[in-house]
């Protein structure tokens, strides 16, 4: 009879260690692995955090595919990636709104940025000297004009 009982407490004590072993803390946000699929939004564009109302967005679609808001446009176009190299191509606007002059720039010179990127990292990336991005998951897009962006 003595048997059952300690095989009996030796199982119930495997199954409380391992249970213990599988109670981990919930995990920090980690970097997506891939583009396609993910949602950003502006934090610094070439060194210099946009104004509040003045916040591009950006999606990477699983099809190849970019598309935002300029905040004053929508816009679309297409994208490749390997490995961390980035081409963004083809972008036009698909709505023609007429906005501020200082809207209008902040739009001009985030697409033109946008066209020019070569490579991107996600995650805990270095930033320029100077800026400051709170949020837990970054997205750089480097270029001639580096593109900081945070998930939305």
């Amino acid at each position: 009879m003595r048997k059952p009982i300690v095989a009996f407490g030796l199982f119930v004590t495997a199954i409380a260690l391992l249970a213990a072993c599988s109670s981990a803390a919930t995990p920090a946000p980690t970097p997506p692995a891939a583009l396609p699929g993910t949602s950003w939004r502006l934090g610094a564009q070439g060194g210099t955090a946009p104004a509040a109302r003045a916040l591009p967005t950006l999606t990477f679609g699983t099809d190849g595919t970019v598309s935002g808001n300029t905040t004053c446009n929508n816009y679309t176009g297409m994208f490749t990636a390997t490995g961390s190299s980035i081409s963004i191509t083809g972008l036009q606007t698909t709505t023609n709104q007429e906005c501020a002059p200082e809207t209008k720039q902040v739009e001009t010179t985030f697409l033109a940025s946008l066209g020019t990127v070569t490579s991107w990292r996600a995650g805990d990336v270095p930033l320029p000297s100077g800026i400051v991005v709170l949020a837990p998951v970054k997205l750089l897009l480097n270029g001639p004009t580096p593109l900081i962006f945070t998930q939305s």
